[in-house]
């Protein structure tokens, strides 16, 4: 799956090296605006790999879920046939494996939902970043001509019009920050969560065997009675 701290790291660089650049050319604002729409046209080319790359992760976990899909039948199948023959510990395997095969079918499935979530909404803020970039570029001459105007007359270099810009890059960069302040705390949060987690699985491999001895009873119950319907006919 792709990685979304990866993305705000990347996005934060970007927004550095535009303000650097815009930095370096404050003696032309109108150079500044250029620079910045070139700079968004180059975050857009990098998001639309990115949704490729999420593409081609969501094919392969949808082909892997068909397979697991296809395993889970085939070791019930194979339970079955254990259980015709009459050998319980075989049976007992095969219905071992079939549920370990349940359970990472049932992880697959819920990330294949989370992932169809991340390609619609990369694919969604491409297509609004790519609208605003179109905008933007039909009045990129008028826009420098402005801004170069603007500071003729006495004015700061910031673009006329959108006098928030500085302040907004501010913002961003504050949110990426807190992001990744979170991302941090989910980190400490993991090592609990996993020691939780190894707990869970000591108490569900002590329930483990009753339910694995539930599954072969219903699964030899289930056998009978098609055997008795067959006697039947």
């Amino acid at each position: 799956m792709s990685e979304k701290p990866g993305l705000f790291r990347r996005l934060k660089k970007a927004i550095q090296s535009t303000l650097n650049d815009a930095v370096e050319a404050v003696s032309d604002p109108g150079q500044e605006v250029a620079l910045m729409l070139d700079d968004l046209a180059e975050n857009i080319r990098k998001s639309e790999l990115d949704l490729k790359q999420a593409i081609v992760d969501q094919k392969m976990m949808e082909k892997k879920l068909e397979q697991l899909a296809r395993d889970e039948t085939a070791w019930q199948r194979r339970a079955e046939q254990a259980i015709t023959i009459g050998d319980e510990t075989l049976a007992r395997a095969a219905l071992q494996r079939k549920g370990e095969i349940t359970q990472e079918r049932e992880a697959t499935d819920e990330a294949l939902v989370q992932q169809r979530k991340l390609v619609e909404d990369l694919r969604q803020g491409i297509t609004d970043a790519k609208s605003k970039l179109k905008a933007l570029n039909l009045r990129r001459g008028t826009l420098m001509a402005q801004a170069r105007a603007h500071k003729q007359s006495g004015g700061t270099s910031t673009i006329p019009g959108d006098a928030g810009a500085g302040a907004r890059m501010d913002a961003i960069e504050s949110k990426i920050a807190r992001l990744e302040a979170l991302n941090e705390v989910s980190a400490e949060d993991m090592d609990g969560r996993i020691q939780e987690a190894q707990i869970d699985a000591q108490l569900n491999g002590l329930s483990a065997k009753n339910d694995l001895d539930d599954a072969l009873a219903a699964l030899k119950a289930k056998m009978q009675a098609k055997q008795l319907e067959e006697g039947k006919k």
